[in-house]
């Protein structure tokens, strides 16, 4: 159990983390095109783009 809840509590640090470098690019870069992220959503899963979304 000790085990699980360290992998758990890693993991949420590295959410922690990611969301903090988002935010400070956010604020520097602006919010990020919705078209463009589910277009590399997509290339990334396999899925076909949303109609009109930008690579």
């Amino acid at each position: 159990m000790s085990a699980y809840l360290e992998r758990a509590a890693q993991r949420q640090l590295e959410r922690d983390n990611l969301y903090e470098l988002i935010a400070n690019f956010e604020k520097v870069h602006g919010p990020a095109d919705p078209d463009a992220v589910a277009a590399k959503h997509a290339r990334l899963t396999g899925d076909a783009p949303a109609a009109g979304a930008a690579a």
